[in-house]
């Protein structure tokens, strides 16, 4: 399977789970909210690997950013599982296995930001108030950020995937947790969410 098919397949998983209204049940809800998360990046992704190849070169700079806020992103999405979000699961629900498999696709995108910092100029601003440091400019070439890409979309995939299987609304109940601990959990999430600062994630010049 091509990454743009590995790509839309996973959408299309995340978009099956994430459709409608929210749920009003709140164990229901937290696959949903997650699974349309998912559907946003795994998206966003396709997009960003689909236009590098047909960027005109005046526009190169501001793809390139574009990219890195999806790994801004992604980074951020994957520091509120670890830091704030699972650990307030502990110790009912056990979530090492969903966290310890970000190692799995981590060096993959540790790469693809290196490449995409190396294409912007020195001092640029990038994602979320980050500065790329002094460096030797590279040309961005997109055939290269699809072979990175191409070495870490099915590990980033399974795990995406998996992550909404974890979440299952009847393994949350079967737990223990009780539906005053997952809103309890919801809530503290939604008011992290609601502290970040707003930076658009897709740029719709592509």
């Amino acid at each position: 399977m091509s990454t743009a098919q590995t790509l839309r397949a996973s959408i299309q998983k995340f978009q099956t789970k994430s459709s409608g209204p929210q749920p009003n049940d709140i164990y229901t809800a937290q696959q949903w909210e997650m699974a349309g998360a998912h559907a946003m990046l795994m998206n966003a992704l396709l997009n960003v690997y689909e236009k590098s190849t047909s960027i005109p070169e005046d526009q190169t700079q501001a793809f390139v950013e574009y990219a890195l806020q999806w790994v801004a992103a992604l980074d951020h999405h994957h520091n509120w599982e670890e830091n704030l979000y699972y650990p307030l699961f502990s110790p009912k629900f056990n979530t090492d296995n969903i966290v310890a498999e970000h190692e799995t696709f981590h060096a993959g995108i540790e790469k693809l930001k290196a490449y995409l910092v190396s294409c912007l100029p020195t001092g640029t601003t990038w994602g979320y108030s980050q500065v790329a440091g002094a460096h030797e400019q590279q040309t961005f070439v997109g055939s290269q950020l699809q072979t990175i890409v191409d070495g870490f979309v099915n590990e980033l995939s399974q795990h995406l995937i998996q992550e909404i299987t974890y979440l299952e609304p009847a393994a949350l109940r079967a737990s223990g947790l009780t539906e005053a601990e997952v809103k309890h959990i919801a809530g503290v999430s939604e008011k992290h969410m609601k502290s970040m600062v707003i930076i658009t994630t897709l740029n719709t010049r592509f």
